[in-house]
């Protein structure tokens, strides 16, 4: 079988590979000269199996009034004139129920605990180290009693199906990881997962492109735009692309649309609504010579909803920083308030040793394909049979990918395996 697949981040990559690794020939097309360019640049870089409570939950909702007062939020709401964006927010807004917030997280950590099993069996084989791939651990730490009241009540949701979790004290907090500082801001109580993993999310994507090269028929489309699709009754037909070459179309046997915060765009000629729209989210390096404590495991500042992630070794030992969610449509500037802010929160935890020093920080902004209940769209398209999405993953691309791509395989295949599972995950691709 001849698969298109739209996308070569990392989850159009892990897409390709389980596809390829199922006997598919595969062509994957990216429309940036080079894959992993978009979300999976410089993402926070953990693989968060245990921590997939959607954005969307009673606790956000009560926050709402004050995240739109705040300038220094986490969040940040500026849907413009857009209605599909109003739309979302609308959705969002209905999703925050606590109902729906427990079937999400139940949800994803099932698909989560399918994607731990597939990355590690792709990680298998790997030669060495080239994603510095860590099983590190995750300390959530809370600040508040309230937060941390909310905090334990999740914790005992989780317990019966998600990974071992262990509710620590302030004092136990600092046990695990002894980096943190706690003079500004003490902790109230912390959540340690012990199970919790961080890698390079960019070369992951660099070894999968690597591999996937010597795979037979595998081809690579660089610098190629979809343009949209041609249909004859249920099934596509062929795709129009456009690059340095010109406009023309190509054929397949089975079309997956996995390009991340564009799929909106490719779908609705079809008659499919696929609920995403961007956040925005920044990151930044910071080399580990530049603190004054190098934590060990990977760190969730819940109230500042900041992640930290210890990456590399060596000259290249060096703190991933990463966090906001801005709903402010497709733009990409890089806002050094934003920058500024997890510089800040990285001297608050860890020390800074020159805070008032230009540092090379490698300043990152990228964007997220979101849904409003935080549930991704996987599955078959419901007026073509041959043609299928991988998106919306949000914030756990990573996390999600490698379980997100078997899901895929899966319901292209027509084996249902999956089973209940599959449905859930298919419910965001709307008949328009």
């Amino acid at each position: 079988m001849q698969v298109a697949v739209v996308g070569a981040g990392i989850t159009g990559l892990a897409t390709a590979w389980a596809l390829t690794q199922a006997g598919m020939t595969v062509t994957l097309l990216e429309r940036g000269q080079e894959p992993a360019q978009g979300a999976s640049a410089q993402n926070g870089a953990q693989l968060s199996y245990a921590f997939v409570a959607p954005l969307a939950s009673p606790a956000t909702l009560r926050q709402i009034p004050s995240l739109l007062l705040d300038p220094q939020s986490p969040l940040k709401f500026r849907p413009g004139w857009s209605p599909g964006a109003w739309r979302w927010c609308a959705e969002f807004l209905l999703a925050c129920r606590q109902g729906r917030a427990e079937e999400t997280t139940r949800a994803l950590l099932s698909l989560g605990e399918l994607s731990r099993e597939r990355f590690a069996a792709w990680r298998a084989s790997l030669t060495g180290n080239p994603i510095e791939f860590s099983r590190n651990g995750k300390l959530v730490v809370y600040r508040s009693e309230k937060s941390w009241q909310g905090a334990q009540a999740q914790v005992r949701l989780q317990a019966a199906i998600g990974p071992a979790q262990e509710l620590c004290s302030a004092a136990e907090c600092l046990t695990i990881e002894p980096a943190l500082i706690t003079t500004d801001a003490p902790i109230t109580g912390g959540v340690f997962t012990p199970s919790e993993e961080v890698a390079d999310c960019a070369a992951v994507c660099a070894t999968l492109l690597e591999q996937l090269s010597t795979k037979a028929g595998f081809r690579l489309m660089r610098g190629t735009e979809v343009l949209g699709f041609r249909a004859d009754g249920n099934r596509v037909q062929g795709m129009t692309v456009r690059d340095a070459q010109g406009t023309r179309l190509l054929e397949a046997d089975a079309f997956v649309v996995a390009n991340g915060v564009d799929v909106a765009r490719l779908m609705a000629p079809m008659g499919v609504r696929v609920p995403v729209t961007p956040l925005k989210g920044y990151s930044i390096d910071v080399a580990a010579r530049h603190l004054q404590r190098v934590p060990s495991v990977s760190i969730t500042d819940a109230a500042a909803k900041v992640v930290f992630a210890p990456l590399g070794s060596g000259d290249r030992k060096r703190l991933r920083v990463a966090g906001m969610a801005e709903l402010v449509g497709p733009d990409l500037r890089i806002d050094t308030a934003r920058i500024t802010q997890l510089k800040e929160a990285t001297h608050r935890l860890f020390g800074l040793r020159h805070p008032n020093a230009t540092l090379d920080l490698r300043p990152w902004a990228g964007l997220r394909p979101a849904t409003p209940t935080g549930l991704p769209c996987i599955g078959r398209s419901r007026r073509h049979a041959n043609l299928f999405v991988n998106a919306g993953q949000g914030a756990l691309g990573f996390t999600l990918a490698f379980g997100s791509a078997a899901m895929l395989l899966d319901d292209l295949q027509g084996a249902g395996q999956q089973g209940s599972l599959g449905q859930i995950f298919k419910t965001g691709l709307l008949t328009s």
